[in-house]
Parts: structure tokens; C-alpha cells; sequence
């Protein structure tokens, strides 16, 4: 992935992204998305071939991640910097699943531009949801 225009900068602080990250997943919402991330983010996930680019493309890949987990709750469970700008993120994710609760873990690399996230790679284990 390469980072788009702007400058290579994190948020103010850590604890205020996380925070913010937080805030966001404890009730995600598409027109929300945009408070997080950089007009041209470009996104990885599992399964997912190539690279989705664009605060649009996120705000339907919420929308639609929603309509199949209305329910959906992510909680931080740890954050760490790393070298070359980038920050992780590893979560805990709830939601009903076919009527019963399920939960999985997952970990997010994220660079920033401008404080926003510009880049994005989800990793977590499909296995475990439904197709």
C-alpha cells in the first residue's frame, strides 16, 4: 500500500486516537467513518482481493459489514507504535451470529496522514464467521 498525499503524521496522541477508535466501534456507524479516516485510506482484508481505496468505499464496507452484524462491537484490547509511522490495534469483536453470540479477535496496522488513518490492514481469522 502507499500512503496518499499529505503529511505522514499521527494523531495528537495515542490515547486520544484510541479513544476515538474506541468511540467509533462501540457504535459503528458509515456516517461516522470519515472522523477516523483519510478521504483516500486504502484498505486491506481477509478474503478481500487487492487493495479498496477511499473513505467511500469504507463507509459501504461498514454499511454493509452492519447489515450482516447489526450488532457489531469492537473492543480494544491493545495498542502499540511501531517503525515506519505505522500503530496496531488488536480487538475483541462481538455480535449475534445466526442468533447465537459469537466473539473474534483481530489485530488492525494503521498508518496516518494528516492524523486520520490513511492506511489499513484488518487481519483476523474468517474461519470463524459464517459464509
Amino acid at each position: 500500500m502507499t500512503h496518499p498525499t499529505g503529511t505522514a503524521t499521527a494523531p495528537a496522541s495515542d490515547e486520544a486516537f484510541v479513544a476515538r477508535w474506541r468511540a467509533f466501534w462501540a457504535a459503528p456507524s458509515p456516517e461516522r467513518v470519515g472522523a477516523l479516516s483519510h478521504p483516500d485510506i486504502a484498505m486491506r482484508f481477509p478474503g478481500a482481493e487487492g487493495e479498496a481505496r477511499g473513505v467511500d468505499v469504507w463507509r459501504a464496507r461498514v454499511a454493509g459489514v452492519l447489515e450482516r452484524f447489526p450488532d457489531l462491537v469492537l473492543e480494544p484490547t491493545g495498542f502499540a507504535r511501531a517503525e515506519g509511522g505505522y500503530a496496531f490495534i488488536s480487538w475483541r469483536a462481538t455480535a449475534t451470529v445466526d442468533g447465537r453470540p459469537l466473539q473474534w479477535e483481530g489485530i488492525d496496522r494503521m498508518a496516518f496522514t494528516d492524523g486520520l488513518v490513511s492506511e489499513s490492514l484488518v487481519v483476523f481469522d474468517r474461519s470463524l464467521l459464517p459464509a
